[in-house]
């Protein structure tokens, strides 16, 4: 059974929606009052390409808003099977972030959510992109632009807007993203040949997947991911988590948050900083502005780094990397010894 056919039958009261399905997406929005009685679809489009929910922007005679839909599968990568209900720990996300108006010029206000049928609507930010144009070696990251990322993501691990007792576990997603940050990509028979991503990738990839120390420290750092700690994270903080709208920079798609380590958020933040190239002197600006908290344990933080670099290059959730073979060998050097021998990050 596939992952479309499991969400038919094990989702048989669920609304599904697609990019054509019009009709029955106008009658969800006025069931649900997110649209006025007498307002109707002009036009149904997608406003990007997403990789764990499908994603419409819905315009209106009046208004412009964004609905996002969770099934049983990765959107991006039908193949795999998801928790369906992710969907909820997004809302609470920004429900938890609606009680300190600092957030407010970073996320988009939550309009409403329909448990049912797992629908999320969220105010439309406008036109725009995700920051994963970063990784083309023309690019550019502006200093206001990092500045306000990492005042984000320090304010959030800074906060008590909530608790681990009031937040979702998230257990499911967690269990899904650890197999493909932790095992998958270290596994030498894992079934994906990395030569159809860039020739030559899958032989460099094999001395890492035999690695016994690495693997070892690696499995380490999955269990504690694994765990329940103290700290709302994002829990997928990178490129294609920041939009550059025209107002500024936002952050988007908290499906993997979660009550964790900081370390791991802003281990993922600086190791796509570092595959990006964005130079060393904005990773040093951006560890300094920020703002550790309490306890915070930097060998930690490395350590997700580095394995996020790794997972990235010889995993299954490949980035548009505008990186040689050679260039990508460094940087999996590299994060192997952020890995095991915790190795300075900005002198390395």
């Amino acid at each position: 059974m596939n992952s479309k056919e499991k969400f038919n039958r094990e989702l048989p009261e669920a609304a599904y929606i697609g990019l054509f399905h019009r009709e029955k997406l106008s009658e969800l929005l006025h069931q649900n009052s997110w649209i006025s009685a007498s307002d109707k679809i002009v036009l149904v489009e997608k406003p990007g390409e997403g990789n764990m929910n499908f994603v419409v922007r819905v315009k209106t005679s009046s208004t412009s808003i964004i609905i996002k839909q969770s099934r049983p599968w990765v959107e991006k990568y039908p193949q795999i099977s998801a928790p369906a209900d992710r969907i909820a720990v997004e809302a609470e996300f920004y429900n938890a972030l609606s009680r300190d108006n600092f957030f407010g010029q970073y996320c988009p206000k939550m309009i409403g959510f329909d448990k049912k049928n797992y629908l999320l609507a969220l105010e439309d930010l406008g036109e725009g992109s995700d920051c994963t144009y970063l990784y083309q070696k023309k690019s550019k990251l502006e200093d206001n632009d990092l500045i306000h990322l990492v005042r984000f993501i320090s304010h959030l691990h800074n906060s008590s807007i909530s608790a681990p007792n009031k937040f979702p576990e998230n257990a499911d997603l967690k269990k899904l993203n650890h197999t493909h940050i932790f095992y998958y990509p270290f596994e030498k028979d894992n079934g994906f040949d990395l030569d159809t991503m860039q020739p030559g990738l899958q032989e460099v990839s094999i001395p890492y997947k035999t690695n016994s120390l690495l693997k070892e420290k690696v499995k380490h750092l999955g269990e504690v991911y694994l765990q329940t700690h103290n700290t709302l994270i994002h829990g997928d903080y990178y490129p294609g988590s920041w939009l550059k709208a025209k107002s500024g920079i936002k952050v988007i798609d908290p499906e993997f948050a979660h009550f964790g380590k900081a370390e791991f958020d802003i281990g993922v933040m600086m190791a796509h900083l570092k595959m990006a190239q964005v130079g060393r002197g904005l990773l040093k600006k951006a560890l300094e502005l920020y703002q550790r908290p309490q306890g915070f344990d930097n060998q930690l933080f490395l350590g997700f780094c580095g394995v996020e670099i790794m997972r990235r290059i010889i995993g299954l959730a490949q980035l548009p990397l505008d990186l040689s073979l050679d260039e990508k060998t460094d940087l999996l050097d590299f994060a192997t010894q952020l890995i095991t021998t915790k190795k300075d990050f900005i002198l390395s």
